[in-house]
């Protein structure tokens, strides 16, 4: 691929100041047509910022924000998880205004505009959380040609929350991610669904899926998180 000048709109914000890891993630991946994908972050993303994409890193100036390449998996999908029990995860869910999350795009408590996921625990599982997405619900709607980097951002958030990440912050640090489905943001519901893998060190280990409402599977992730506490 040649090289382009991307940039992440102030709207698509995760951690504070900076771009939402799935959808930078995704953004890369809908620009080099890489299916699966796997992003590696090594520098929060900075919003409103041109930013060189190539078809192996993502630049800001002189600093390297990510490293890319063909996604492989290494873990199961998380399965499906019926609407109803979707419903009832989110009254378990662990998501609330806090400084470190309150105003992500995705899961932040404070935002109004944004996905407004709350994943919450799975009755009878120790690893599952879910919840219901409806992207049509959004206001205002996401960009009509941003359909990867939307799908992408929704199976980040969960992958954090499968624990009480208020209580210990993490950021993105890799994400694999598939696309295997139709997407259409403006007219269909969704089941998100995260399972916490592993901890290693300051390390956590998930894997994300969004489901149809039917149990059919539309793109699926693996993630790297890395603790920010000390």
């Amino acid at each position: 691929m040649h090289t382009e000048i991307i940039s992440v709109p102030a709207r698509f914000a995760g951690p504070p100041g900076y771009a939402n890891g799935g959808w930078i993630a995704g953004m890369i991946a809908q620009v080099t047509d890489l299916n699966p994908a796997q992003i590696t972050l090594r520098s929060p993303v900075p919003l409103e910022t041109d930013l060189l994409l190539t078809a192996d890193r993502l630049m800001a100036d002189e600093t390297l924000i990510a490293e890319i390449a063909p996604g492989a998996f290494t873990r199961d999908v998380p399965p499906f998880v019926s609407v109803t029990e979707a419903i009832a995860a989110e009254s378990r869910s662990h998501v609330r205004s806090t400084a470190d999350y309150g105003h992500c795009v995705v899961c932040g408590a404070d935002r109004t505009d944004g996905y407004q996921l709350r994943p919450g625990s799975v009755a009878g599982s120790a690893t599952l959380v879910a919840c219901r997405w409806s992207p049509r619900l959004i206001s205002p709607p996401l960009p009509g040609t941003a359909s990867i980097p939307a799908i992408w951002a929704a199976m980040d958030c969960p992958g954090v929350w499968t624990v009480d990440a208020a209580l210990e912050p993490m950021l993105l640090g890799r994400m694999t991610g598939e696309i295997t489905g139709d997407f259409e943001s403006s007219a269909d519901d969704f089941i998100v669904v995260g399972e916490f893998n592993a901890r290693e060190g300051r390390k956590m280990l998930t894997s994300t899926a969004v489901y149809r409402t039917d149990g059919t599977l539309v793109a699926h992730a693996e993630q790297v998180w890395i603790s920010i506490t000390v």
